[in-house]
């Protein structure tokens, strides 16, 4: 995921959620240790409120600039004061000559940064490739319509990225063996835990679409109508969750390096207020511990109470009543299941033809590698308007997938970017 790397430049063309608007403290507040696609950096915000994005090693001697003082509108290396703004420019040196013009001509690598949505974005590919800002329906929600989160997940960003566009494991992992005394999701359709249950197998369907691809998840119910689950993957590593009604939920996958993931997500509501429920309580950020990671680096985020040290709380005497005794809900169960893989080697899995969704996403990540080796630049990103779409869970008394998605296109917001799949 470094530069350079075939992945990491893939990353790099697209702007990616760093932090929490909220984590990163000011004027002249904390500083902030972040490590994205395999960067350090340093985030900060300055006298004015702007948020700067800087490597963490001064270009003077590469001392760690988390020591340094945020004031008086820049970050001042706590080694001989040299002292940049939220761009990296150099603006003040005071060891050395004052008639010196060498402030003038030095910077240190600082990341084009937007606010927006409650996260903190950069964009860090190549300047003349900067693509517009994503258009997702949710950005300028007010904050009483939208409840953000981060997350620190201790796997590869592809073992998250492709739980979340599996829909035929919530009939076991997030399953209720008493679907009547399982607390309802807000943001699924309230017979979700009865309608899983009922069919442990569900077809899927693919359609293949200019920001990634758009899957559906059909199961058969008890009175011959279909509950689908329709997920749209938006690339490079975003997804919409099936939600209900004016409820909408988002999770992207950023990689931190090769071996952690920063999960950035939110709930949030179109037309007023969010609902109460715990599963959108629970999703709340509380604060903690930096966390170090392998090799050293470290990252002002706390790891997640449950966790594999812990065997993230499993508790046996819970099975009674849930599949799985995993303490700490859906997020923690998902967690354990693509933790604990490790580093996952893919050439000795035996998939099924419930894993379509996944070998789509593996074929559509390695289509856009070699577009991107040979000059194409992905879709995605020179299209912010391909964000405007939608997941959603729905019940209908057709199996037809096609049909399906012509009859809730508003709905979805597919517009023209959808296409056969191929």
């Amino acid at each position: 995921m470094g530069p350079g790397t075939p992945m990491g430049t893939l990353f790099r063309r697209f702007w990616q959620p760093i932090s929490l608007s909220s984590r990163i403290i000011g004027p002249d507040g904390p500083l902030v240790r972040v490590r994205i696609l395999g960067e350090n950096l340093i985030a900060f915000r300055d006298s004015n409120g702007d948020v700067g994005v800087l490597q963490a090693l001064c270009p003077h001697r590469r001392t760690q600039l988390f020591w340094g003082r945020n004031e008086e509108g820049g970050l001042r290396c706590a080694y001989h004061g040299w002292k940049f703004d939220v761009s990296g420019q150099c603006v003040d040196m005071p060891t050395e000559p004052a008639e010196s013009t060498y402030k003038d001509r030095l910077r240190t690598i600082g990341y084009p940064v937007v606010e927006r949505g409650g996260f903190v974005w950069v964009y860090m590919g190549p300047r003349d490739k900067q693509p517009g800002f994503p258009e997702y329906e949710w950005l300028d929600l007010p904050e009483s319509q939208r409840m953000v989160f981060t997350g620190l997940q201790e796997s590869n960003y592809l073992q998250a990225l492709e739980g979340d566009v599996d829909t035929a494991h919530v009939s076991y992992l997030h399953r209720y063996l008493d679907p009547e005394t399982a607390p309802r999701p807000a943001v699924f359709n309230q017979g979700y835990r009865d309608f899983v249950g009922q069919d442990i197998s569900p077809r899927l369907s693919v359609k293949r679409t200019e920001y990634g691809f758009l899957y559906g998840g059909r199961r058969t119910l008890a009175d011959g109508t279909y509950y689908w689950r329709l997920t749209p993957w938006m690339a490079p590593a975003a997804t919409y969750l099936p939600t209900t009604g004016d409820l909408g939920q988002a999770l992207i996958r950023v990689p931190i390096d090769d071996n952690y993931t920063l999960s950035a997500g939110l709930i949030w509501s179109r037309t007023g207020p969010l609902p109460p429920g715990p599963d959108i309580q629970r999703r709340r950020n509380v604060a903690g511990e930096p966390t170090r990671l392998a090799g050293g680096h470290v990252i002002d985020h706390p790891r997640a109470p449950t966790n594999l040290d812990n065997d993230y709380l499993i508790d046996r005497e819970a099975e009674k009543d849930k599949f799985v005794g995993i303490q700490g809900g859906t997020n923690a169960e998902d967690r354990a299941v693509t933790e604990s893989m490790g580093e996952l080697d893919r050439s000795q899995e035996h998939l099924g033809v419930s894993d379509i969704a996944v070998v789509a996403l593996r074929r559509g990540l390695l289509t856009m590698l070699r577009e991107l080796d040979e000059g194409t630049e992905p879709a995605a990103a020179r299209r912010p308007e391909l964000f405007r779409v939608r997941g959603r869970d729905i019940l209908t008394e057709h199996a037809d997938y096609e049909r399906l998605l012509e009859a809730h296109a508003d709905d979805l917001l597919l517009g023209p970017t959808a296409t056969p799949a191929r």
